[in-house]
């Protein structure tokens, strides 16, 4: 019992911590393999399925924003949600898309498919990939925590399991209290594809008193280039969303909690 209690405190002050270094973005996965859309309420999709494949410029979101350029395939088995067109950086002439969001936004989310180490997801206070870098999101990490059952393409028909040794996960991007922004600049280090599909995105940030707990698994917190891993601590993953959510007068609380049980 007590080494229990122990590990929870543990938890707890680790959260605590990362409440106080004021992180701007907290990360999930989703929260079974094979999911490829959000389940976050009141945002909107973009499917990539009324384009033609090919490079397209200035292409709008009806209502959330406008892509600079895209680089649009069919699937195949290294991208395709539902076996439909799909995004990538890093193959061809597209290295890299920003997304010009209409309204500061505090929800960000994307089936990452055929993931690798190169990929880059970065969240802008202004457009055009300008002003602060709140959050700088790089696979490498993520690639490690995934359980294998992420990997392969989990999409019936010709492509199932293709591409086994690669993940495919929904990863959702929430801004903290006082963050949101304006642009998301996707892009890709080498040749080897940033492939993405069924972006999804909210003006709102995303709060656990009114729309329920975190989904998914919470992998990290991000403050700048910054990215802290979080370890499962033995308490469910909802309260530990409400802290992160809650910054810092959520810690505040949590100290308090600490000292009175102590």
């Amino acid at each position: 019992m007590k080494t229990y209690r122990a590990a929870l405190t543990l938890g707890f002050l680790s959260v605590l911590s990362l409440a106080q270094a004021r992180a701007t973005v907290i990360v999930t996965y989703a929260e079974k393999p094979g999911a490829e859309s959000s389940s976050v309420v009141n945002a909107s999709t973009f499917t990539f399925d009324n384009l033609s494949t090919g490079i397209h410029t200035n292409v709008t979101w009806d209502g959330v924003g406008t892509f600079d350029k895209l680089n649009v395939l069919k699937a195949d088995q290294y991208g395709g949600a539902a076996n439909t067109n799909y995004a990538v950086e890093g193959l061809g002439s597209v290295s890299q898309t920003i997304l010009n969001l209409n309204s500061s936004s505090g929800y960000f989310g994307m089936w990452w498919s055929a993931g690798d180490a190169s990929n880059v997801l970065d969240f802008y206070s202004g457009e055009n990939g300008t002003g602060t870098l709140l959050a700088q999101f790089t696979t490498a990490n993520l690639l490690k925590a995934l359980p294998k059952t992420y990997d392969g393409n989990p999409n019936a028909g010709s492509f199932y399991q293709k591409d086994s040794n690669e993940p495919f996960a929904f990863i959702n991007f929430f801004a903290t209290p006082g963050t949101s922004w304006s642009s998301v600049v996707f892009k890709n280090s080498s040749s080897s594809g940033f492939e993405g599909d069924n972006y999804t995105s909210r003006v709102q940030v995303f709060n656990t008193q009114t729309d329920g707990p975190l989904p998914g698994v919470i992998f990290e917190a991000i403050n700048g280039t910054q990215e802290t891993p979080i370890g499962l601590a033995p308490e469910p993953n909802a309260t530990l969303g409400m802290l992160l959510i809650g910054g810092l007068s959520a810690g505040g609380s949590l100290a308090r909690r600490i000292r009175k049980k102590g």
